[in-house]
Parts: C-alpha cells; sequence; structure tokens
C-alpha cells in the first residue's frame, strides 16, 4: 500500500510543482531576455505550465516523480521491514537470554540438591546391611544420575527439537530422549540392568 500512495504522491509533485518548476527555471535562464524579477511572466509561466499545450510535459513530469515515488516507498518498506527483523531478532536474543539465565540457575540449583540426593544414596546402599533398603535406594541413586544427565543434555544442547509433552498434547517439551540414553548408557553401573 506505501508502494501506491508514495507513486502517486511522486506523480502529483512532478506535475504540480516540478512541472512549473522547471518551466520557471527555463524561462528566466539566461537565454531568454525577460527580466527575472518579473512576477507577471511568473504567473503566465505558471498557466501556460497547466494548459492544454503542456499536458505531455506534464504528464511526463507526473511519470518521474512516479518512479521517484515508487522507489522512496520501496526504500521505506524495506527500512520498516529491516527494523522490524531488528526488533525480532532483539527479543529473541532476550528470550534466549533470559532463558539460558534460567537454565544456568536451575542447573545450578537442581545439581547442588541431586548431589547432596546422588551422595547420600550410594554411601547408604554401601553401608547399610539390611538388604531391603538397597533396592528403593539403587532406584534414588539412578534417578539422581538421570536428573543430572538431563541437565547435561540441555547444557549441550546443538539442536533444538520438540515433541508433545504427552500423546495429543498442544503442549510441547525438547526432545532429549537420544541425548538422555546415550549419557545414561555411559554412566550405568556395571551391575545395573540396561532397561531404566
Amino acid at each position: 500500500m506505501a508502494f501506491f500512495w508514495f507513486t502517486l504522491g511522486g506523480m502529483a509533485v512532478g506535475f504540480l510543482l516540478m512541472h512549473p518548476f522547471a518551466m520557471l527555471a527555463y524561462i528566466i535562464g539566461p537565454q531568454h531576455p525577460h527580466a527575472p524579477w518579473d512576477l507577471t511572466l511568473w504567473g503566465r509561466q505558471l498557466h501556460l505550465s497547466f494548459s492544454r499545450d503542456m499536458l505531455a510535459m506534464g504528464l511526463a513530469f507526473a511519470f518521474m516523480g512516479g518512479v521517484a515515488g515508487f522507489i522512496l516507498g520501496a526504500w521505506r518498506l524495506q527500512k520498516e521491514r529491516l527494523a522490524a527483523a531488528r526488533l525480532e531478532s532483539q527479543k529473541r536474543q532476550a528470550a534466549l537470554d533470559t532463558l539460558q539465565q534460567l537454565m544456568v540457575t536451575l542447573a545450578h540449583h537442581i545439581r547442588n540438591a541431586n548431589l547432596v540426593i546422588g551422595g547420600y544414596s550410594a554411601r547408604l546402599q554401601k553401608s547399610l546391611p539390611d538388604t531391603q533398603w538397597r533396592q528403593p535406594l539403587a532406584m534414588v541413586h539412578r534417578a539422581s544420575r538421570e536428573i543430572d544427565a538431563v541437565i547435561k543434555s540441555l547444557e549441550n544442547l546443538a539442536e533444538v527439537t520438540s515433541i508433545p509433552y504427552v500423546n495429543g498434547s498442544q503442549t510441547r517439551m525438547i526432545d532429549l530422549q537420544q541425548e538422555l540414553e546415550a549419557r545414561l548408557a555411559q554412566s550405568r553401573l556395571p551391575e545395573e540392568p540396561h532397561g531404566n
């Protein structure tokens, strides 16, 4: 739409201003013996510039003004698009920075708590003489390693793909399954079964 208004405005400026100005500039030039400050001459030239005899010249100026208006409109539209893209990029960067800060904060606090949970569960598992608590403690220790693997996977995420949080749900979550399985396989204890 900007193209249309800029083109129309350029045509109007070309026909109503530039064409009469060009005629005045021509008539008061040194090749004509008229006095440049003869205002009656200016009035006659202005009247003549809008006569039927000068319509072709007026349309040529209107065309040139329209082309200039079209180019100006295209430049302005491109400038607006670049400004909108820059603003969108800044918003995305701010969101990414906030997400990174959130991730670092969560990772710090979860990792500290998880270190205590995993450490004590492993220590209790080894030191308790009662075997009935070893299996639950092994499950706690395994869950602790899973939490640590999730944090490391999120920190080292190179490509973000998402999956539905629950089947049929609109809510989505980051797909970490393959990365998580690889990290858990690396940290699995020899006596631990392969199925989690």
